[in-house]
């Protein structure tokens, strides 16, 4: 089994999309495209989760693509409001 699989995977909306649509070259306009099937995902926020904690201290740079609807500078911008709710929910 792989250690890296997410049971609610199977129920996402990207699961049938290819992979050019999550890593848009600048100036492309599928990010679009990935957004608005992000939006209408059933587990955007199982999604958002876990990119959240997969990319915990990285900067801009380091994060790539589109994932849960977000583009690695807004996940970066969510980081600490994303942290300050798991630190809440754990108390």
């Amino acid at each position: 089994m792989n250690p890296y699989y997410e049971e609610w995977t199977e129920s996402a909306a990207c699961r049938s999309v290819g992979g050019d649509v999550w890593y848009p070259e600048v100036g492309d306009l599928t990010w679009r495209d990935a957004r608005r099937i992000c939006s209408e995902c059933p587990v955007l926020s199982f999604c958002r989760d876990w990119v959240m904690r997969t990319e915990l201290g990285l900067g801009p740079k380091s994060r790539h693509g589109i994932t849960a609807g977000m583009s690695p500078l807004q996940r970066h911008t969510l980081e600490p409001a994303w942290l300050a709710d798991q630190e809440a929910g754990a108390a």
